[in-house]
């Protein structure tokens, strides 16, 4: 029998920037990261920090070649990878850890995708070990719910854990 995961505990105030952003993003998906103090961890439950909102670029994508990214800004996220690289430099250098990646489902349920699950962890296992995935579920402008997904070395594939918002 699988081992239970530690719940995830996300700072309030990092929750609701979420929120904000996924709601202000609708009908679109919104996306970005979360990150905390290299000391902590979020899996033992301390609560991420940091929220870094990032731009959607799916939508760029997509009128470029609808051919190869067939899913416009409504259906997907992707990060511009030289934004992204930077983002990921910054916070290393300031001593942060990535903890957390999120985006949102416009009018559709939290859930983890097999899209989600391909894009985390293309060659089966996480890209990022350690980090949890936050999916919001808006529906209508508002949230709906939201779920964390965490890697499972039991199951080799991502299972939804515990979300406290302390």
């Amino acid at each position: 029998m699988p081992t239970p995961k530690t719940p995830c505990r996300l700072a309030r105030a990092a929750h609701e920037l979420m929120v904000a952003r996924a709601e202000a993003d609708f009908p679109e998906e919104t996306c970005g990261f979360v990150f905390g103090p290299a000391d902590s961890d979020t899996i033992t439950g301390v609560p991420m920090e940091t929220v870094v909102p990032m731009e959607n670029i799916q939508n760029r994508l997509h009128a470029e070649d609808p051919k190869v990214h067939p899913r416009d800004a409504k259906t997907a996220y992707c990060f511009d990878p030289i934004k992204m690289q930077q983002v990921l430099d910054e916070n290393e250098a300031a001593g942060h850890v990535l903890r957390g990646i999120y985006h949102s489902h416009p009018d559709h349920d939290a859930y983890f995708s097999q899209t989600d699950s391909a894009a985390a962890a293309p060659f089966g296992e996480p890209s990022y070990p350690g980090a949890v995935y936050l999916v919001y579920s808006v529906k209508s402008g508002s949230l709906a719910a939201v779920k964390a997904f965490d890697w499972s070395d039991d199951e080799k594939s991502f299972v939804e854990v515990t979300l406290e918002i302390v």
